[in-house]
C-alpha cells in the first residue's frame, strides 16, 4: 500500500526531541512539559473547588490548612476534610488558585499546614519565605496503564480530541501517514503494543512515581502495593482514582500527627466527570486488571467503542491545521508509532 510521505519527529529541532526518552522525561521533576502534564486539568469545562460550608464549624474546631494542587485538589481536598475532625482545608486548583492569589498570601501566617505541588509552586511563583508548615507534594503521574495516551498541539495550544486533551498516538500516527479508519483500527492490537514498548512501562513509572514521593518525606511503596490488587488505580495517566486520593491524604495525616477518621465513606470521585481512557484488553492482561476500548469523554458519562473514537479522531483531525505532538515526554512514543504505521 503506497501511502504519502509523513515528516518524522526523529530529527528535531535542536533541543527538543533528540535522545529523549519517557522514562528520562517523567524521572525529570524539574522538566516543564512534566509541570505542565501533571497540572492539566483535561475535564470538559474545569471545576470549581468546594469549600466545606461556612457555619458548620468554628476556628477553634478545624485549624485551617491550604491545598494547592493539580486537577486532583478537589478529591484530596475531600478526603483530607473527611478523615479529619480538627482540620479544614481550603483546596485549589491553578485554575482556582489564581483569583484568589492575593488573598490567600496575604494570610499566609492563617495556615496551620500549607500543602503545594512543587510545578504549581513555581508555574504560579508562589513565594512562601522560610515558613517551616509547608510541605511540597508530588502529584501522582503513571502512564503503564495507559501508555498510548498523548497530548497534541494545533497551532501553539493544546488541541482536542474526542476526550478532550488526551489523544491516541496510534490515531494521531494512522492518521499522519494517511490511512484509512479501517487500517488504523487493525493496529490496535498485541503486536503494535509489543512493537512500541507499551508493555514495558511499569517498572520504570512505578521507580518514577513512588521516588518521586518519598523525595518528599512520604513513603507509599506499601500503598501502590495495595492499589495495584484492585484493578487500574487511574483514569488516566495523571487521573489516579478517589481511593488513591484517599490513602494519600491519610499518608499526609499520619505524618502531621492527626487523628485519622476510621471510614470507609469515600468523597465522590469528581475526576470521573472528566475523560476516562481506557485500558486496552492487551495491556490489561498483561498487568493483570480488565480491559477494554471504551473511551469516556469529558462531561457525559457515555462512552465510545474503538471504532466510533477512531472515527471521531479523523473527522477532528481532519478539521485541525498544523497539529503537531505536544510535549517532549511524548516524541519518542509518537516516533516509533509513525516509524511502525509508515513501515506497515
Amino acid at each position: 500500500m503506497e501511502k504519502p510521505e509523513t515528516p518524522s519527529f526523529t530529527d528535531p529541532p535542536a533541543g527538543s526531541m533528540a535522545g529523549a526518552t519517557v522514562s528520562n522525561a517523567v524521572a525529570a521533576s524539574d522538566a516543564a512539559n512534566m509541570a505542565v502534564l501533571a497540572g492539566m486539568d483535561v475535564s470538559a469545562q474545569p471545576a470549581a473547588v468546594p469549600q466545606p460550608a461556612s457555619g458548620s464549624f468554628t476556628p477553634r474546631e478545624r485549624k485551617p490548612w491550604l491545598l494547592i494542587y493539580n486537577c486532583q485538589a478537589m478529591g484530596l481536598g475531600n478526603c483530607l476534610n473527611l478523615l479529619c475532625d480538627s482540620i479544614l482545608v481550603e483546596a485549589h486548583d491553578p485554575a482556582t488558585y489564581g483569583p484568589n492569589a492575593a488573598r490567600i498570601l496575604a494570610n499566609l501566617d492563617g495556615y496551620e499546614r500549607i500543602l503545594v505541588a512543587p510545578f504549581v509552586e513555581i508555574q504560579q511563583k508562589i513565594d512562601f519565605g522560610k515558613r517551616d508548615n509547608v510541605w511540597r507534594l508530588p502529584t501522582p503521574l503513571f502512564t503503564a496503564y495507559h501508555p498510548d495516551l498523548c497530548y497534541l498541539a494545533a497551532d501553539g495550544p493544546l488541541s482536542r480530541g474526542p476526550l478532550g486533551h488526551y489523544h491516541s498516538a496510534i490515531a494521531f500516527a494512522a492518521f499522519r501517514c494517511g490511512l484509512t479508519e479501517q487500517q488504523a483500527l487493525a493496529l490496535y492490537c498485541e503486536d503494535t503494543y509489543q512493537q512500541l514498548g507499551y508493555f514495558d512501562r511499569w517498572s520504570k513509572d512505578r521507580e518514577v512515581f513512588i521516588g518521586a514521593f518519598k523525595s518528599f518525606g512520604f513513603e507509599i511503596g506499601p500503598l501502590f502495593t495495595e492499589w495495584t490488587r484492585s484493578g487500574s488505580f487511574m483514569h488516566s495517566i495523571n487521573h489516579p482514582k478517589i481511593h488513591c486520593l484517599r490513602d494519600i491524604a491519610i499518608a499526609i495525616l499520619e505524618r502531621a500527627g492527626k487523628e485519622v477518621n476510621v471510614t470507609d465513606i469515600l468523597p465522590h470521585d469528581n475526576l470521573t466527570s472528566g475523560p476516562v481512557f481506557p485500558v486496552y484488553p492487551e495491556i490489561g492482561t498483561r498487568l493483570g486488571v480488565r480491559g477494554s476500548y471504551l473511551f469516556k469523554p469529558g462531561g457525559a458519562y457515555t462512552v465510545k467503542g474503538l471504532e466510533h473514537y477512531l472515527s471521531d479522531c479523523y473527522r477532528i483531525y481532519r478539521g485541525t491545521t498544523d497539529l503537531t505532538p505536544s510535549m517532549p515526554v511524548f516524541f519518542p512514543t509518537l516516533d516509533r508509532a509513525l516509524t511502525l504505521v509508515k513501515g506497515a
